[in-house]
């Protein structure tokens, strides 16, 4: 397997920005890793912030759980998050994940195509 596409490979499975870590490039690798990161805390924290208010707005009581009220308490919860911000965040680390798939991928094929020149070709043909 060739260096652009280990590189690609590390940054569609690991995390994005991981093939430009691989091939070197810690700074274009930030700059996918840390926006990706910032939208996964955000979603993180808004489906943590769900969750507590499913918590706290829990009418059970012991022995009392019956699953029509459970999935009654869960919808009424999920719509306190903001779908279209939800999805706009879903969207923006989809296409930032694509875009460091492909741009390991580009750089990877930069670094392993070495420019020959004519000088370059001359001197590895004559005989030493």
């Amino acid at each position: 397997m060739n260096q652009a596409t280990k590189a690609a490979m590390y940054s569609a499975l690991l995390i994005p920005g991981w093939g430009q870590f691989y091939l070197k490039r810690y700074k274009r690798g930030l700059v996918f890793l840390l926006p990706v990161l910032a939208g996964t805390l955000i979603l993180t924290w808004m489906v943590v912030r769900a969750g507590a208010n499913m918590i706290k707005a829990a009418p059970f009581k012991k022995g009392t759980i019956q699953l029509s009220h459970v999935m009654e308490v869960v919808l009424k919860t999920f719509r306190t998050i903001d779908l279209f911000y939800f999805l706009l965040m879903l969207l923006l680390i989809a296409v930032i994940w694509i875009l460091s798939i492909v741009d390991a991928y580009q750089l990877g094929n930069q670094i392993t195509t070495v420019p020959t020149t004519g000088a370059d070709q001359e001197s590895s043909s004559d005989p030493v």
